[in-house]
């Protein structure tokens, strides 16, 4: 079901996920009435595991199955409801959608991206990507930006007209043939496959003006959008601490000044939250004190992008 809790007070639009392109979770001119109390639960047809927008008066929420609805706030009824393709492989859905001028994105794990239209969920544009999508569109730049599982990341008009692609496996680890095959990495390797030769894009990518930041095989990849294609801009590893592999990165977000964060672990329950600072074409990193986890430290590992006001997150 999805629940709707509040009090008295008049609405505010909440267009994408942790309130913008930055995913800094920011949002001072946004209050909160209380007591907070359950106005009403609206039956779906599975498990919600994603963050729903609102405008205009009315909610909108993907649910597991990959069911998209749009909710009335005022009645709490559903004012349309729109069924993906996929079958069985459309399950467990988490990329969380995102309001772009009249149109509503996100993307499945069966490997399409939809954009709908928000007033009347009619459908405008599926996307097959061929591959899982795990991450909610970014609405930036008068753009949409999304990556798919295997760290294809697409630039679209809000309409879902695609204005490029940009190919980490191809573009990083030469890969032509299929990133799926182990046959066709083993010939591509000419032996053992490693840590190495890491790919996927599980988590959430964010933008800064016209940067594109994307969590890329345990890498931040920064692309910059020019129009007709992107730029790679820099390529940013997380530092040695209990160990030197790539790590796994669990969410990003950006501060006001560019500063990417960026929640990471390897090995046993080691990891911290990274600060990634662009100079120029260098980079500088930092961590958060405080954040660090290993496996002789009484810290626990999170599993979430931080929030970010000012120096505070």
């Amino acid at each position: 079901c999805a629940f709707i809790a509040g009090a008295p007070a008049m609405a505010q639009d909440w267009l994408q996920f942790k309130y913008d392109s930055r995913h800094s979770g920011n949002a001072p001119d946004r209050t909160v009435n209380t007591p907070l109390g359950l106005i009403g639960a609206i039956p779906l047809t599975d498990a919600i595991f994603t963050a729903p927008v609102v405008a205009k008066g009315r909610v909108y929420v993907v649910d597991g199955s990959g069911v998209a609805f749009c909710i009335d706030t005022s009645t709490l009824r559903v004012v349309w409801r729109f069924q993906t393709r996929g079958g069985k492989a459309n399950c467990n859905n988490i990329s969380s959608p995102a309001l772009a001028g009249k149109y509503l994105h996100f993307g499945t794990m069966a490997g399409s991206y939809y954009v709908l239209e928000a007033a009347t969920g009619k459908l405008v544009k599926e996307i097959r990507c061929g591959e899982p999508i795990f991450s909610t569109p970014v609405v930036a730049n008068q753009r949409v930006y999304f990556a798919t599982l295997g760290s294809q990341v697409y630039a679209l008009e809000p309409d879902g007209t695609l204005c490029w692609t940009w190919d980490y496996v191809k573009q990083r680890l030469a890969l032509t043939g299929n990133r799926w095959s182990g046959q066709d990495w083993c010939k591509h390797k000419g032996g053992r496959v490693t840590w190495k030769d890491r790919f996927c894009c599980s988590r959430n990518l964010a933008c800064y003006n016209d940067l594109i930041v994307v969590p890329a095989g345990g890498s931040t990849v920064c692309l910059r959008d020019v129009g007709s294609n992107a730029e790679l801009r820099a390529v940013s590893k997380i530092p040695s601490y209990v160990g030197s592999e790539d790590p796994a990165i669990f969410g990003m977000s950006i501060a006001e000044d560019g500063a990417i964060y960026q929640q990471w672990h390897r090995r046993d329950n080691a990891g911290r939250v990274e600060v990634v600072r662009l100079r120029g074409d260098k980079i500088e990193t930092d961590f958060v004190p405080g954040t660090q986890t290993a496996v002789n430290l009484p810290r626990l590992l999170s599993f979430s992008s931080v929030s970010i006001r000012g120096q505070d997150i």
